[in-house]
């Protein structure tokens, strides 16, 4: 397939009504392989709602316990190299709707860890140029790895020149218990004490709610308790999502607690959360993504798995 810049696409797998998934790799090495979506929200048409997700990094030096993503890490991808993804996927459709599209936003919490990469900030930076729309919203998902100030330094002088009121922080807990998320997540990362500071240094008024993301796993406590007395309502909300069924979860015995065709069993956790002031979404994609295998990591896994 034909490449953009640097990108060289590998495979594009998926269904165009949901979400496609590219497996690409860097043209200067061709060891380097990554992913990014095409998207969409099922309830909107790609005119009232288009995601893109992109890779910052080359495999992920995280590697969680739930997530395919993890393992084989060969480095942070450039910003040049972020922005062409973000172009692939741009340039497959009638070049009007990236001007004119409701909502386009571009998700860099694809493979990788973006606090991990100086070049994330940058790339932000430059994307309006590539997408100048004035309903272009960046986010950006982290587990907060120690010794990141300065690359959130960085992202919130972006936020505040480039995307204000259109931009999402998603901070990924997972758990209300330490030695949890410290088992769940294994790189070294911020404490919820220090989440509850980074993060009100962070938001500004007008800002979106910084996303406080539960992915639910069986056994795996999240007590409202302990977010309503670390977290200020007004600055962030919590977002609450299934265990992706990945090869990683199943190795590592872990599985959701979260069951798409029965959220009702999560109302009680939902209900007390809202009674302390918090806004809680239920987040479930179409189930469909589990059908096509285009959670994080898998695409690259399947290819690899072949070579």
């Amino acid at each position: 397939m034909n490449g953009n810049g640097g990108l060289e696409i590998l495979s594009q797998t998926g269904d165009p009504a949901v979400a496609e998934v590219f497996v690409a790799r860097d043209r200067r090495h061709s060891d380097r392989m990554f992913e990014f979506v095409d998207g969409l929200d099922y309830r909107h048409t790609r005119g009232e709602k288009w995601i893109v997700n992109v890779s910052t990094q080359f495999g992920c030096p995280v590697e969680c316990l739930f997530c395919d993503a993890g393992g084989g890490y060969r480095g942070n991808i450039p910003a040049d190299l972020m922005l062409a993804q973000v172009g692939a996927v741009l340039d497959r459709h009638d070049a009007a709707l990236r001007r004119t599209c409701a909502k386009l936003k571009v998700h860099f919490s694809r493979m990788g860890e973006p606090a991990l990469n100086p070049a994330v900030p940058d790339a932000l930076e430059r994307l309006p140029a590539l997408a100048p729309n004035p309903n272009l919203w960046a986010c950006v998902a982290t587990t907060l790895p120690d010794g990141t100030d300065d690359w959130l330094d960085r992202v919130f002088e972006v936020k505040e020149r480039c995307y204000r009121g259109r931009f999402q922080l998603q901070f990924s807990l997972n758990s209300t218990d330490d030695a949890w998320r410290r088992r769940l997540m294994p790189l070294p990362h911020a404490s919820l004490d220090e989440v509850t500071d980074k993060g009100a240094a962070f938001w500004r008024d007008g800002d979106r709610r910084i996303v406080l993301n539960f992915a639910l796993a069986q056994g795996v406590p999240i007590k409202p308790a302990v977010i309503g007395a670390l977290f200020n309502p007004k600055v962030f909300m919590v977002k609450l999502t299934p265990l992706n069924p990945t090869a990683r979860g199943l190795e590592t015995g872990l599985a959701t607690a979260l069951q798409p065709a029965s959220p009702e069993g999560v109302q009680a956790l939902v209900a007390d959360l809202r009674a302390r002031g918090f806004d809680v979404v239920v987040s479930i994609g179409d189930t469909r993504e589990d059908e096509i295998g285009s959670n994080c990591g898998q695409a690259v896994r399947r290819l690899a798995a072949k070579a």
